[in-house]
């Protein structure tokens, strides 16, 4: 297919361009209770095609771009209709001009990963064993799971003499807890893993259970006003990926921040008394989607920014290195355990209806479905209310716990602890 597309962009006298190859093997399992009900294997192939076209308009040099995919199905008639439609559109797009990746080429990259190191089937099987380890409840249960083995065979092209490709390896999933009495409730969970992370989704299991049996006694949520509050999990991941933000060349860019090279990006310093941030930017695969070399670097290193990260065009624009695009990162634990977090009095968050992060002015918001109430005395599981906060404000005291998780997106804290943020009750 590439060889097609490729043809066809020479006969459109095309020489900017981007390729972008994937093809995708996927095994599939899906289970009712803990009975296997759908097993499938899935192969697929997608070229994502960018179109660039250089023009000058009033003395300003731009290069716009235009995209569009090619499946393995489609004529050599309908791949070279894309290219002129995707080239004239491209005329119109007022990008000013700069550099693409520089010529690179590569050896088909494996990138390390134990689930390449056992047959499928045995894989799946270490997986579902830990999926389903802890579900021993004939009241509180697992209803429903998918769980698929992944392994994506990459490539990217282009005009200007980039070949590299990469094979990379994945297992993600989803499942629903159920407790039936004495109200009838369900919790949904998501994993994704580049590892078989097999204790881990043990435990995240036998976590979602036991917040499902507790969903069902929790009492109304009593808290208004200010208190402290712990966020486990991807809540904790959700709020930390505010800095990776920070780094973002585009919202640097767009001046959304005015951080630099050696700022202090965790408010005012002389405010800090909690943990500072150090975060490291952690490749998902060894080159990007314009065909950068991905490595290891340091983001932020105790609150001070090391390092623009982000899409190669605003990297470009704002004359710094073009580093590729980051989506995971490794932030650096606390000191405080876990158990104490949860020790604190306040409210230890375990599950929310709705969370989100505003990552351009620091504000997060959540409806409460499960909460953990310390009131000093006894701990008692809670709903409903809300919280409202910012990251902005409680940075200055965030503390990081010292237990881990490990995901496709960060390798960090397991919670965090955050004071004084605005709850709303019931």
């Amino acid at each position: 297919m590439i060889d097609r597309i490729l043809k066809a962009l020479k006969n459109n006298n095309v020489s900017i361009y981007r390729l972008r190859d994937t093809v995708t093997e996927s095994t599939e399992v899906f289970f009712v209770k803990k009975k296997l009900d759908t097993r499938r294997i899935a192969n697929t192939e997608t070229v994502s095609v960018t179109v660039y076209r250089e023009f000058e308009k009033d003395g300003v040099k731009f290069l716009g771009d235009a995209n569009f995919s090619v499946e393995p199905s489609m004529s050599e008639e309908i791949i070279d209709s894309k290219i002129k439609k995707a080239f004239m559109s491209a005329g119109f797009v007022t990008n000013k001009a700069y550099d693409l990746a520089e010529k690179l080429v590569s050896d088909v990259v494996e990138v390390e990963s134990n689930i390449a190191d056992i047959p499928v089937d045995e894989a799946l099987g270490k997986m579902v064993e830990a999926l389903y380890r802890n579900d021993t409840d004939s009241n509180t249960f697992i209803n429903s799971a998918e769980l698929f083995l992944t392994k994506h065979k990459s490539r990217v092209m282009t005009g200007n003499g980039v070949d590299v490709a990469w094979i990379q390896y994945g297992v993600n999933g989803e499942y629903v807890c159920q407790c039936k009495t004495p109200e009838d409730v369900e919790t949904y969970a998501s994993f994704d893993y580049d590892n078989l992370e097999c204790e881990q989704l043990a435990e995240k299991v036998k976590e979602t259970l036991a917040m499902t049996r507790d969903r069902s006694v929790a009492v109304a949520n009593p808290v208004n006003g200010k208190a402290d509050i712990v966020l486990p999990n991807r809540y904790a991941e959700e709020v930390l990926n505010y800095y990776l933000v920070q780094t973002d060349a585009f919202y640097n860019f767009a001046g959304y921040f005015e951080n630099k090279v050696g700022s202090f990006v965790q408010g005012k310093e002389e405010e800090i008394s909690g943990d500072r941030i150090t975060m490291d930017l952690l490749p998902v695969a060894p080159f990007n989607g314009d065909g950068i070399k991905m490595i290891e670097r340091s983001g932020i290193e105790k609150g001070v920014m090391k390092t623009y990260q982000g899409a190669l065009r605003f990297c470009r624009y704002l004359n710094v290195p073009a580093v590729g695009a980051y989506s995971k990162y490794r932030i650096a634990s606390g000191d405080m355990s876990f158990e104490d977090m949860k020790k604190q009095k306040g409210l230890y968050i375990v599950n929310f209806s709705d969370f989100q992060l505003d990552p351009v002015v620091g504000c997060f918001r959540g409806e409460i479905r499960l909460a953990y109430y310390n009131d000093g005395e006894k701990i008692v599981p809670v709903t409903g209310g809300s919280v409202n906060g910012s990251i902005i404000e409680a940075q200055k005291s965030i503390r990081l716990s010292k237990e881990r998780q490990e995901t496709t997106t960060i390798s960090g804290p397991k919670a965090i602890l955050l004071k004084d943020v605005s709850v709303a009750g019931c």
